[in-house]
């Protein structure tokens, strides 16, 4: 193993493990201060805490009556894609070893939560300005709209998953440019 990949693979470990115990030691601490429901105003109502439970996915997406036990299973098969599909990486890239690593660190954090009790703590509760898209027709389509006036409730787990996938996303729109724009890269 090259000096790169060693150091990568530590990036990784070291990204994974910090993301867990931060994420793991905010929700104890969440879940040891405050009731189920209880908000504490960080600045006022702008940005709270509140202690909630979430037994279903991202932004609250459902599987229906199943969301619960689907749930786990699907973030297993994540976290074991995501270190399938980096060990088989050439990348030599620092930051998306340290971005796979915020990815795993979040995806442990919240299925630890799904092992233990089957819902994912969440409290990081944000407010801000409305989102509205009005109801709309495309061809046969019909969409009936959207309003949003807070962001959903999140934790740490969740804002790691959020920039390492964003994290990723740069890198590889970087390294398609680059490989399409400098004369020394094969086409």
């Amino acid at each position: 193993m090259t000096k790169i990949r060693l150091r990568n693979r530590i990036v990784v470990i070291t990204a994974t493990l910090a993301v867990f115990v931060l994420d793991r030691w905010t929700k104890l601490l969440v879940e040891s201060r405050l009731a189920l429901g209880e908000s504490y105003e960080v600045l006022g109502k702008v940005l709270q805490f509140t202690h909630i439970t979430n037994s279903n996915g991202v932004m609250g997406i459902s599987f229906g009556p199943f969301s619960r036990y689907l749930m786990l299973p699907l973030s297993l098969l994540a976290i074991t894609a995501i270190v399938y599909f980096y060990l088989r990486s050439q990348s030599r890239s620092l930051l998306s070893a340290l971005a796979t690593g915020f990815i795993l660190g979040g995806a442990a954090g919240n299925m630890l939560d799904r092992f233990r009790t089957g819902v994912v703590t969440d409290f990081i509760d944000c407010d801000m300005p409305d989102i509205i898209i009005h109801p709309f027709k495309a061809g046969i389509l019909k969409f009936p709209g959207f309003y949003l006036d807070r962001w959903y409730t999140f934790n740490i787990a969740d804002s790691a998953v959020l920039i390492g996938v964003t994290l990723l996303i740069f890198f590889t729109i970087k390294e398609e440019y680059r490989a399409n724009h400098d004369p020394g890269t094969k086409k």
